[in-house]
């Protein structure tokens, strides 16, 4: 039996020229990769096969929004039963931010949805594009039918969605899960680790298809100085329904800065749900852990645990989408939903 793949092409470096009107600065061209993936004899297989869809107009990845993720779970959607795995390729930038998302947006996954994209545009010496669709490409068609789930394969590397985290601006390998192990690694074999399912995938495939509203999330970093004036004034936006908060440490703030407490408080209290993840790459929040932690949980803050800043925004978007009130919000942000945090 033939496997199908299907390519969604969102535009972002992998498929960019040099643009002939902003002088030589590299721009999304239309046909181009398309093209070029049909040439590819790595992709001419007996035993699978492709097709693609080119976006219009194709995207930077930094004009990424709710409404685009969106669009790709709903194409994914329409022909989900047409083909066995499916393949975006996306810019780097915000690629975890779109891996993360539509693990949410696109529930019960039983089928490869595989993420990439690359450093260098396909064509460029020494570019890695060409290495990530192959690769995208093999693991869309044979990744084992217990993993099947929303991944990123980029480098070496074949990580969880939700877990993903873009690293570096230069590397190939640019994409990590500090917080989580590879679901697989790429070599002369591409190896998965089959111990890492999706442990409770939903019973049917079911997409959410109303976008939320842009305006509705604000993600704020903890730094020294930090002013409550910054948390008060992020909720005079009547159309806020959550922010995630990157706090030092496990989990910790400033304890002894009573105006900023209330200001969580006063967040909370006004019906926005406050998140906080951990600033280290390799840290998870615990509020248990120190005083400084604990205070941000006694004014109502939510305990993100090892959740990264890009699953805890794309999870709050997808709640707030489905037109839950802030107690709801907060129960599902608790609650493990598709592998994107510790149970």
């Amino acid at each position: 039996m033939v496997k199908k793949i299907l390519f969604l092409y969102t535009g972002g470096t992998i498929g960019m020229k040099p643009s002939e009107t902003s002088a030589g600065a590299l721009a999304p061209a239309a046909g181009y990769l398309p093209r070029m993936l049909q040439e590819m004899p790595e992709l001419q297989s007996a035993d699978t096969s492709f097709e693609l869809i080119e976006y219009e107009p194709l995207l930077d990845s930094s004009d990424m929004t709710p409404a685009a993720w969106v669009k790709i779970a709903t194409d994914i959607e329409k022909n989900y039963a047409a083909y066995d795995g499916f393949v975006v390729l996306h810019g780097t930038d915000t690629l975890a931010y779109t891996s993360s998302a539509l693990s949410f947006f696109v529930e019960g996954v039983r089928k490869p949805i595989v993420v990439t994209g690359s450093q260098l545009p396909f064509g460029v010496p020494r570019s890695d594009a060409r290495n990530n669709i192959v690769t995208a490409f093999q693991v869309a068609a044979d990744m084992p039918p217990e993993l099947a789930q929303v991944c990123v394969v980029f480098g070496s590397r074949i990580l969880r969605g939700n877990r993903a985290t873009k690293i570096s601006a230069s590397a190939y390998d640019a994409f990590d899960s500090p917080r989580f192990p590879y679901l697989g690694t790429v070599g002369i074999d591409i190896n998965y680790n089959s111990r890492l399912p999706i442990a409770t995938p939903a019973a049917e495939l079911r997409v959410q298809t109303t976008p939320p509203p842009n305006e509705s999330i604000a993600v704020v970093r903890l730094f020294p100085g930090f002013s409550e004036q910054i948390i008060l004034s992020l909720c005079t936006n009547p159309h806020l329904k959550g922010i995630v908060l990157e706090a030092y440490g496990s989990g910790n703030g400033p304890s002894r800065d009573i105006e900023f407490l209330e200001s969580i408080r006063s967040a909370r209290e006004q019906g926005v749900v406050v998140v906080v993840v951990a600033q280290p790459m390799q840290g998870k929040v615990d509020f248990g852990q120190y005083a400084a932690g604990s205070v941000l949980g006694q004014a109502g803050a939510i305990n993100g645990k090892d959740l990264t800043t890009e699953a805890a925004l794309t999870k709050l978007y997808y709640l707030i989408s489905l037109g839950l009130g802030p107690a709801e919000i907060e129960a599902e942000m608790m609650r493990l939903i598709v592998g994107e945090m510790q149970s």
